[in-house]
This record gives C-alpha cells, structure tokens and sequence, in this order.
C-alpha cells in the first residue's frame, strides 16, 4: 500500500509552476510508487505569484516558509526560487529535517554547497537537484551505451545549448541577470556541465572559459538603462579525468533557439549524437561502419517505465520533470535511482567558479578545485 509524502513547494514562478502541476501528475504517470507526492503547501513570493498560486490550487494553503518547515506533515521542500536564495532556503530545509527537492545549480558558491553536501548527510536528508535532461529518453539511452563502453576509448565531446531569451535589447533585468549567481554559465552552462559529468562519468579537472556580455545596458523594472553585470554567452573548453577533451557553449543570443541542445560525442569505437530538434532519436556510428550513422527512435523508452505516456509515444518535458521526482521518492523507498544529488550540484558549482576564474585571468586554464 503507498504512502503520501506531503510536498512543500517554495516559489511560484514558471517552474514553481511546472513542479505543481508535475506533481499532480506523478502518481498517476507512476502508480506502482510506494512515495506518493502530495502538494500541501506553497510559499509564493511576490502579489503576483500568490495570485496564481491561488488560482491554480485555491484549495492548498499558502504559507510562510518558516510555517512550512514546522509542519510536520510536510517531509519535502521543493525550492523553486532564484539562484540567490538556495543556500538559505536548503540550510533551513535539511536543518529541519525535511528532504529536498531544489531547482538548479544549487549555490554556485562551492564552500557554501559543500556545507549543505555535508549538512544533508548529518540529517540523513536526501538533497536532489533537478537537472531534468537526464531524464531525456535518449540521453539516458546514450549514457547507457557509454558506459557499456560502445564509443570505445572517449575522445571528445561538444556539447551546446542555445535560446533566443536574450536578444531582445528591451527585456529587462531581472534576477536572472543578478551578478554571481545570474548569466548564461550559471542558468545554461550549468545544464550542459551536468550532462557531461553526466554522459561520461567523469569529472571536469581543468578548464579554460570565455564570458561575453553581448548587450551591456537593459531596462530595470523602472525602464532606467542599467549596466548588465552578467554573461549573455559562455565558451568553455574542459578537459575531463578521463582524459577527454570537451567544448560547452551555453548562449541565449541565439535569434530562432528554444531549448536547442546538441550532444556530439566519439571515441575509438563509435560516436554518438544527441539533438533536440530530434528529441525521440539517437544517432550512433560505429568503426565497423564509419561512414554510416545509425538513427535509433528511443521515444519514450525511459527506465523505470512510465505508465502514461506508454513507451511507443513522443516524449516531453513533463515527463523529464516527473522522472527526477520518481528518482526522489523511489530513493526514499529504498530502490536503486541514478538521483542527481548534493554531490552532482557541488561538481557543478566548482566548475563554473573556475571557469570564471579562467575568464577573469585572459581564458587561462585553470584547475577545478575540489
């Protein structure tokens, strides 16, 4: 017989939103669950959120965050908030005994994420980042084969993901553009670094960056012209401790992009590629046939299977979301999850601290401390 999780989610912007929905979702995409997710209450942020909030679920009451941490029918936090307040809102979460559910990258401050890696064990706390492009269908079939060794020795990798959400010289600053823990590297770049550690089960030891602000002044929320402090593109080229050789590109200054992400990987073997604007294939080439790719329709194809949509449909985003939430509450019940968890964020966050330190020091290569 399954058990109800109470949820306590944190902010209601667009993927406070998104997790609200998917969470609504989740027992029925995955009624075998043991955990089943339960939204019992939302800590919106400013009139506007709190007014959809309302809207959307009039019935679940909205609460202060300290309320939501006393409250004992609640055993997990969703955070949902900008990049700024992670730190804060995790440490208060685990202090409280709750598990945690919190949107990427967790700090981009390794001392501060170590502290929460670490907190997160004394509690015996899970802490799960969403990267949920792991949850691709075809990605994860991609990083399957991988491991299988059907690329061979790796060699390289690129990786990029690009969106148009900058182009525009009018939109105005928001906290997306906020100093450190705002700009392309953090918000984009920190998807694409997940994925390689990801792919290819091996860290970034050194990196070599670029940071450009293509746009240098937008309107704030008084349509006053301000200087933008943060990055509209990132050009990293990484070397991994397996010994490949990586390119990331992360740019939002892409005119016609929305979430076009592009894998291309090869080794010895094989090669492997990945490309949104095919989201239910993998292309692969082998060195028995090198002048040949291979198209593999994946689809829906995900593991554990997902009872709705079945396997023989397109997949998609609520799905990708709803699957790091099965990886979350599967784990609690004491099954087997690849879950992104502290560790996999920490990773992250000391590769975007280097490669702004190579970035600052003319795009030298710089070490990836640990």
């Amino acid at each position: 017989m399954s058990q109800t999780l109470g949820i306590g989610l944190v902010g209601y912007g667009a993927i406070g939103r998104l997790h609200a929905t998917v969470l609504q979702l989740v027992p029925q995409i995955y009624p075998s669950l043991q955990f089943r997710p339960q939204l019992r209450a939302i800590c919106a942020g400013g009139q506007r959120s709190q007014a959809n909030a309302f809207r959307d679920y009039p019935d679940i009451p909205q609460i202060e965050f300290p309320a939501m941490l006393a409250d004992p029918q609640i055993e997990i936090i969703a955070i949902c908030t900008p990049t700024g307040a992670h730190a804060e809102q995790v440490r208060l979460a685990l202090s409280a005994g709750k598990h945690v559910m919190c949107e990427k990258p967790l700090t981009v401050e390794p001392a501060i994420s170590a502290s929460l890696v670490n907190l997160a064990a004394t509690q015996q706390r899970l802490l799960v980042l969403n990267h949920h492009f792991r949850r691709i269908p075809a990605l994860a079939e991609a990083q399957r084969r991988i491991t299988q060794g059907q690329m061979g020795d790796a060699i390289s990798a690129h990786l990029r993901y690009f969106r148009s959400s900058n182009v525009r010289a009018d939109r105005p600053l928001t906290w997306r553009f906020a100093g450190t823990t705002g700009g392309v590297l953090v918000d984009l770049g920190s998807h694409l670094i997940d994925l390689c550690h990801f792919l290819f089960q091996s860290p970034i030891v050194r990196v070599q960056a670029e940071l450009r602000t293509v746009i240098a002044e937008r309107p704030d929320v008084n349509g006053v012209l301000t200087t933008v402090e943060s990055d509209d593109v990132a050009w990293l080229t990484a070397q991994l401790a397996n010994g490949m050789r990586v390119t990331i590109e992360a740019s939002k200054m892409v005119p016609g992009a929305a979430d076009d992400i592009r894998v291309e990987a090869y080794g010895t073997a094989g090669s492997i590629v990945f490309d949104m604007q095919a989201v239910n294939t993998l292309q692969m080439g082998t060195a028995t046939h090198p002048a040949a790719m291979q198209r593999t329709q994946i689809w829906n194809q995900q593991q554990p299977a997902a009872n709705l949509p079945g396997a023989e449909t397109p997949t998609g985003l609520m799905g990708w979301h709803a699957a790091a939430w099965e990886s979350l509450l599967a784990s609690l019940a004491g099954e087997v999850r690849d879950v992104c968890d502290g560790a996999a964020g920490l990773l992250v966050d000391q590769v975007i601290t280097a490669a702004r330190m190579s970035a600052a020091n003319a795009n030298q290569w710089c070490e990836v401390v640990r």
